[in-house]
């Protein structure tokens, strides 16, 4: 029986891996103080969040902006240090951005978009510099890789297009089993070549990563 190792592609792979030095440059890269607005989530990727009274941009910022004010990022380093301390964290902030969106909207959005969110602000906090590295390289190891049709192309891709996925969608991850599927898959490759799922995310959305 053939290994998932076994379908990985290896000009994909060795891509990868000629991009990590430059890829690693990007975390910790900006200054807490210089944060601009946004939190990681340009104003393109809300246009799929649609049919919500208020504006999404506005619940995502405002939770993005509460939670990185009462960041303690040398606990959290400690906190994060494990797979699985960061999994219960992820947790925590994933059940804090539903509370919020319940809040004002009285409903959430489904698993898929609402994982997205949870991701970029993770990706958005490992590029900047809090004055505390061990927090950096934990999100380096740790950290998943946000879903999205250009992120799932790439996993496609990575397994020399081996996977049933025809036009790869945040549609097709209809529940937290295909989230950690993906995360899974993403890990494997992403280890075989000496990166991590987050250095994934970075290397699946850098200039002609797609």
């Amino acid at each position: 029986m053939q290994r998932l190792d076994d379908y990985f592609c290896e000009r994909t792979g060795a891509a990868f891996a000629r991009s990590l030095p430059r890829l690693r440059r990007k975390l910790g890269a900006v200054d807490i103080s210089n944060r601009k607005a946004g939190y990681g989530v340009a104003g393109n990727t809300f246009r799929a969040y649609q049919g919500w009274d208020n504006r999404p941009s506005d619940i995502y910022n405002g939770w993005a902006e509460k939670i990185t004010e009462s960041l303690e990022p040398k606990i959290l380093a400690k906190t994060i240090s494990t797979r699985a301390g960061f999994l219960n964290w992820h947790a925590e902030l994933s059940t804090s951005l539903e509370r919020r969106w319940r809040y004002y909207e009285g409903a959430i959005p489904d698993v898929a978009h609402r994982l997205k969110l949870v991701d970029l602000f993770i990706k958005w906090l490992s590029s900047h510099d809090f004055g505390e590295r061990k927090f950096i390289s934990a999100l380096e190891r740790n950290a998943n890789c946000a879903l999205d049709s250009q992120t799932l192309r790439k996993i496609s891709q990575a397994y020399s297009n081996a996977l049933p996925l025809g036009g790869p969608s945040m549609g097709n991850i209809t529940n937290m089993r295909a989230y950690l599927l993906c995360q899974e898959l993403i890990q494997r490759f992403s280890f075989r070549f000496g990166g991590s799922r987050l250095l994934s995310d970075y290397f699946a959305w850098r200039s002609g990563g797609s």
